[in-house]
């Protein structure tokens, strides 16, 4: 069991880079982007289940009622998947098989799931990776967000034009060696998108705009937050 859970977060970061085919890039969020697929719990115990919703967003916030279709896809080449699913109000369920099948070479038990997203610019792709394993996880939650020094979970957050500031996240559980951190803004460009702290400089166009963060625990567990900013 120790060295599932050792392989899972290596595996999971690695199917993770090829898991949505349409990023904007986060310094310049100009169209329509899949945020995350959160699994509720992330880790699936044999014959639970998870939900799974997939967060949408946009330069001005986030898009609901998108039509969304998900199929189970193979996570090991020539590998069936082990486990089912069915529609949910949230987007949809992922079932775990008991008992779960031999995988190829020993090879922790994945699954994975297609998620096909039809938005305003066309149809978005994503892919999220089941582990189902005996044990409890809980997604992580966005415990801090600062810009510029201020709470940007309390207080409106307003930026002028041409601005640099210091944006940062923390997680509860505290981050570990396999956290990762993505951050997407209509606000300004972010060149370290990929870190906190880090520096957000604010466009030279004045307005309502977004910023965006994702918190992966590189255990399967996501967290994410939107936080309107104003600049003058």
């Amino acid at each position: 069991m120790r060295r599932l859970m050792l392989l899972v977060p290596a595996l999971l970061a690695g199917l993770a880079t090829t898991a949505c085919d349409d990023f904007a890039s986060p310094a310049a969020l100009t169209k329509p982007t899949i945020l995350a697929v959160v699994a509720e719990p992330p880790l699936v115990q044999p014959g639970a289940q998870a939900t799974l919703t997939t967060v949408v967003v946009d330069a001005d916030g986030v898009l609901a009622g998108l039509a969304t279709r998900h199929a189970l896809i193979e996570t090991y080449p020539g590998t069936a998947p082990m486990g089912r699913l069915e529609d949910d109000p949230t987007g949809a369920r992922y079932i775990a098989p008991d008992p779960v099948p031999a995988q190829p070479s020993g090879a922790p038990p994945l699954d994975s799931v297609r998620i096909e997203v039809d938005t305003p610019i066309g149809t978005l792709t994503a892919v999220k990776v089941m582990a189902v394993l005996p044990v409890t996880a809980s997604n992580p939650t966005v415990a801090q967000l600062t810009i510029g020094g201020t709470d940007a979970l309390t207080q409106t957050i307003t930026m002028t034009r041409g601005a640099s500031v210091m944006i940062e996240v923390a997680s509860e559980p505290p981050a570990t060696e396999d956290t990762r951190y993505a951050w997407y803004s209509s606000a300004g460009e972010i060149e370290y998108f990929q870190s906190t702290p880090t520096e957000l400089v604010a466009g030279d166009e004045a307005g309502a705009r977004m910023l965006y963060v994702v918190i992966r625990d590189g255990q399967g567990g996501v967290a994410w937050r939107a936080v309107p900013i104003q600049v003058e």
